[in-house]
């Protein structure tokens, strides 16, 4: 992620090929340092993350620069009921995927001639269970999993 500041025009996002495009008549090198890039004016962007909460809206505005650096910058609104409800059901969709999964792989230790017996099968069933009744919570984005025996 490259932004290009001239003067007051900054151009966010840009990309090599726009430096490329821009500059026709120029042979770059292969490998285009900080140096090069700095040459025309062009800055790499510091990918920060959003806030990453599940009731917000979050877009990308144009980097700000902090000392030498630019870094990526978010605006944060709240998200509608409809949104967050979507985004739940998503979440439910994938703990769903990942609790199948786990309880695909732990499957070999119910069966009749599992090596596994009294207490160790009992915490086994346990986990087993605590991993059905996981979407009984009420926040997909905040579950206690069950810990698997050892």
């Amino acid at each position: 992620m490259y932004i290009k500041v001239s003067g007051s025009v900054t151009t966010y996002p840009y990309t090599i090929q726009n430096l490329k495009s821009d500059n026709p008549n120029i042979s770059f090198p292969n490998i285009l340092t900080d140096s090069v890039l700095n040459d025309f004016n062009v800055y790499s962007v510091v990918q920060v993350e959003n806030g990453g909460d599940y009731t917000k809206n979050y877009v990308e505005g144009t980097p700000t620069q902090s000392g030498s650096l630019y870094l990526q910058n978010w605006t944060e609104s709240d998200a509608s009921g409809e949104d967050i409800e979507t985004r739940k059901n998503e979440k439910w969709e994938e703990v769903r995927d990942i609790r199948d999964s786990l309880l695909s792989q732990s499957d070999w230790t119910q069966f009749q001639d599992s090596p596994i017996t009294g207490s160790s099968l009992t915490d086994w069933q346990t986990y087993r269970q605590g991993l059905r009744d996981i979407t009984t919570q009420d926040n997909p984005y905040s579950l206690t999993w069950p810990t698997k025996p050892s």
